[in-house]
């Protein structure tokens, strides 16, 4: 069996497979086609007993996300669940203009058109960094793992990203909706462009609404 959740924020993608698995008592297997972030919220899809096979060719389809980058924070995971650092700069405005404080300078908001041209370098594929916090293995162990242990280590790799676009930009926020091939990490989007502009740049919202022709419009809420 097949199943789509949404998952709400503040769960683990392992938190809604243990719910499924105690609701579903009848089951013997339990797994979903990739992970989401304990912030994220969004579609998540399960497999049971022998449609878990089914997982591993879904994990690799073309994905959807709606996310909010956020210019005016930093932090050392690159959304706000961080773990030892976070960093708020001010922003003000001159002359009509926006401007952030950082590091005794004032940076100039980049506008729209600035941020789709380095945007539309991401297409279709681009080396970004990956993030030190997240559930890829290193060596059997995953990357989170070693970070929290002070091992933070500076990996990148090439990422798909097949389409944007921008539904609303008031610096320092800059909402977004992404199409991208899987294994493309939305915290490094938001990273890479906030240092192309010598900004913060934090994912503060992200949703994912699609994976491949599963819809986020028939999935199922869990509490």
């Amino acid at each position: 069996m097949i199943l789509l959740i949404d998952k709400p924020q503040g769960r683990t993608s392992f938190d809604v497979v243990k719910k499924i698995r105690n609701k579903e008592s009848g089951k013997k297997k339990v797994g979903h086609s990739g992970t989401l972030d304990p912030m994220a919220t969004g579609l998540l899809v399960l497999g049971t007993d022998k449609d878990t096979k089914l997982l591993e060719s879904i994990q690799k389809l073309d994905k959807d996300y709606i996310a909010n980058i956020d210019f005016s924070v930093f932090t050392d995971t690159w959304d706000m669940d961080y773990h030892n650092e976070i960093i708020n700069y001010d922003t003000k405005i001159m002359d009509g203009k926006f401007f952030l404080q950082k590091e005794g300078l004032s940076i100039l908001s980049p506008d729209i058109f600035d941020i789709k041209n380095k945007l539309d370098l991401l297409i279709p594929e681009y080396e970004l960094p990956l993030p030190a916090f997240s559930a890829k293995k290193i060596k059997g162990k995953k990357s989170y793992d070693l970070a929290r242990k002070g091992n933070i280590l500076k990996r990148s790799q090439n990422m798909k990203m097949f389409n944007y676009e921008i539904i609303d930009y008031n610096f320092p926020n800059l909402k977004i909706k992404f199409t991208v091939g899987s294994g493309c990490y939305i915290r490094s989007i938001a990273y890479w462009i906030g240092k192309e502009f010598n900004l913060g740049g934090t994912l503060s919202y992200l949703r994912r609404t699609r994976i491949g022709d599963y819809d986020i419009k028939y999935a199922n809420t869990i509490l």
